[in-house]
């Protein structure tokens, strides 16, 4: 009984490969120029050799192995076939390669299968490029075109930005094949890095270019304090968007500094320093310029200020007086050692005269 079962899924496997059915997977079989095309069958090797493999396209031998194989012209070190599942390998393809392929095979019963599929053999894409536009682009009034080229053959274009997709809507337009993409009117966040990756079944290629949108200055603010102290540091910081970054120039009571960075330093403040500061920020490529002030107030530090003048005076006084009474101590001092000395010399000397006497 489990032999005809098996006999019988046999015969109705066998019937569906006769007529070409299941053979291959659905769809072609892509290759690209100078690489390799698997041609793989879906059988599973059989207990007993197949007595015949025979390779065509557009009806001209590729191989037919039998006892002996007998290989086509052109294929002698391309090939390689497998005999146990009826597979096929071809190497280093050409355009000329692509077309109709058949294989028939005769099992060791007899029977034939037969099974077809297409080569298309894809010309390697290369040398892609990105073209922009040849001017200066300025946010709300320029428009850009991107074109995306490239050799070889492309079945679809894909564009990104910043590493995401970029999708039409609001200024973006795609020509019809996505090879083009407008842009009109430019937008600040317009600028940034655009990649256009084209492909085909076999091979796929990118281009890069980055866009620069110029605009400004704007949002000026002026980031420091208006009050400092004599002596202390002091930074007026002037803050701005523009692109390319800006240029500066500063004022000081209307008159120039010849302070022409962003920073505004004083190292160490004095009363010289109070008045109106003015920063203008202009962009060399837009033409524009826009200003903002700021004042700066100087006042002396507390330490100086609480100094009394009376305070000093008498604690000058007291100095002296101390000093004084110092140098009369010591002027005593030596008078009266002087004083003792003298006296006790005249009392020397009168106790001698008198033992002479007696």
């Amino acid at each position: 009984m489990e032999t005809a079962v098996a006999i019988s899924l046999t015969l109705f496997i066998l019937t569906g490969l006769c007529a070409g059915q299941g053979l291959f997977p659905q769809g072609s079989v892509n290759g690209a120029e100078g690489g390799t095309a698997m041609f793989i069958t879906n059988l599973i090797p059989p207990a007993q050799p197949f007595i015949t493999i025979s390779w065509t396209v557009g009806g001209a031998n590729i191989i037919t192995s039998t006892s002996d194989d007998s290989i086509g012209p052109g294929y002698g070190d391309r090939i390689t076939l497998n005999k146990t599942t009826g597979s096929l390998e071809l190497r280093n393809l050409t355009l000329a390669d692509s077309g109709g392929y058949r294989v028939a095979i005769t099992t060791a019963t007899a029977e034939t299968i037969n099974g077809s599929t297409e080569l298309v053999v894809y010309e390697n894409i290369s040398d892609a490029n990105i073209t922009g536009p040849p001017n200066h682009l300025f946010a709300d009034w320029s428009s850009a075109n991107l074109t995306c080229e490239a050799a070889g053959n492309i079945t679809t274009i894909q564009w990104m930005k910043e590493g995401q997709p970029l999708s039409a809507g609001g200024n973006i337009l795609f020509s019809e094949e996505n090879r083009k993409v407008s842009i009109s009117p430019v937008k600040r966040h317009d600028s940034g890095e655009y990649v256009c990756k084209l492909t085909n079944p076999a091979s796929s290629a990118t281009a890069s270019y980055r866009m620069i949108v110029n605009y400004g200055p704007e949002s000026m603010t002026i980031l420091g304090q208006n009050i400092a102290e004599v002596e202390s540091f002091t930074l007026i910081y002037c803050s701005v968007q523009s692109v390319p970054p800006a240029t500066f120039t500063w004022l000081f009571n209307g008159q120039q500094t010849g302070v022409h960075e962003a920073g505004y330093i004083i190292s160490s403040v004095s009363y010289n320093n109070s008045g109106d500061y003015r920063c203008d920020a202009r962009n060399d490529l837009t033409g524009n310029v826009i200003s903002v002030d700021h004042s700066l107030s100087v006042k002396g530090t507390e330490n100086i200020s609480s100094i009394n003048c009376g305070e000093i005076t008498i604690h000058f006084k007291k100095t002296i007086e101390v000093l004084c009474i110092n140098i009369l101590q010591t002027i005593l001092e030596v008078n009266v050692n002087a004083f003792c000395m003298l006296f006790r010399n005249k009392k020397g000397n009168n106790e001698e005269k008198g033992k002479r006497k007696t």
